[in-house]
């Protein structure tokens, strides 16, 4: 069967898009489809029965770019795309990958450090009550 975020039972991209390279969106929700997003971690088991699926495979990516993701939970830089739904773009040159691992790896501390202030104001405005 396949459907808008490709086919369950030939999730061909597994033998091809590997962690730590760089794809774009080929199916899925429209504002992503040509978007280029860097592949961080395999997920086993994601559950897409929200978007009509199952539980599947997928990638989780981070945009590579301007502007977020569309998700089911709202625009972000990181999402869980299902296997299937990505195409692996050349390699880049050595230096060039070491740049971009750079670069992604800042956004997740910089995501991480902007989860953490806003958990710590919400305590504190919880407290102040």
């Amino acid at each position: 069967m396949t459907n808008w975020l490709g086919s369950e039972e030939s999730e061909s991209d597994m033998s091809t898009v590997q962690p730590r390279d760089l794809a774009i969106v080929v199916q899925g929700l429209w504002p992503n489809v040509g978007r280029l997003v860097f592949t961080s971690k395999f997920v086993p088991g994601c559950d897409f029965r929200h978007l009509g699926l199952s539980i599947r495979q997928g990638w989780r990516v981070r945009r590579w770019g301007h502007g977020p993701l569309e998700t089911t939970d709202g625009p972000g830089m990181v999402a869980i795309s299902p296997v299937g739904s990505l195409r692996r773009l050349d390699p880049l040159p050595p230096i060039q990958m070491r740049e971009l691992e750079r670069e992604m790896a800042r956004a997740d501390i910089d995501d991480a450090l902007s989860d953490l202030a806003r958990n710590l104001k919400e305590q504190y405005e919880s407290s102040a009550v």
